[in-house]
């Protein structure tokens, strides 16, 4: 009968090991290779289904985040009708329906989406942004406070 040196089973081990742990390696990489392909290639496919998809789980303040970067104030030119270009850019439609969706009050500084300075638009946006980053973190502390610890009631 043959009975295995404890070198030979040491190296019988080794290479077991060894095959199946590549054996994993290989099946978790190619299971993560192509989950990551697959929103890779639809992005490729439909770049406007997804950007329009996204603009909607966007909070208003990344939005007005968006649009301070995009329209940024220049020297002498805070007093510029900034309605017609945002209605060119195409973007006076977002600018509307951050208005309404906001409740941020701009009232003193926008009365008509038809003619407003560059600074009353800029001076609305913060507005917006700022009021809509403090809903957030109003909900988020919402979120962190202990829940009530109700008393214990003892029967005599």
């Amino acid at each position: 009968m043959y009975k295995p040196t404890p070198l030979l089973s040491y190296f019988w081990g080794l290479f077991s090991g060894l095959i199946i742990s590549a054996f994993l390696f290989n099946s978790l990489t190619q299971d993560e290779v192509a989950s990551e392909q697959i929103p890779v290639e639809a992005q490729q496919n439909t770049p406007s289904a997804s950007s329009t998809s996204d603009a909607p789980a966007q909070s208003l303040a990344s939005r007005a985040e968006l649009l301070l970067k995009y329209y940024t104030i220049r020297d002498g030119a805070e007093e510029t009708n900034l309605a017609p270009l945002l209605q060119k850019n195409g973007h006076l439609e977002i600018f509307r329906q951050m208005l309404q969706q906001s409740t941020a009050d701009v009232s003193d500084l926008i009365q008509s989406t038809h003619s407003f300075t560059a600074a009353q638009f800029y001076a609305s946006l913060v507005r917006i942004k700022q009021k809509d980053e403090e809903q957030q973190a109003k909900a988020q502390l919402e979120l962190l406070k202990p829940a009530p610890v109700l008393p214990a009631v003892s029967n005599p």
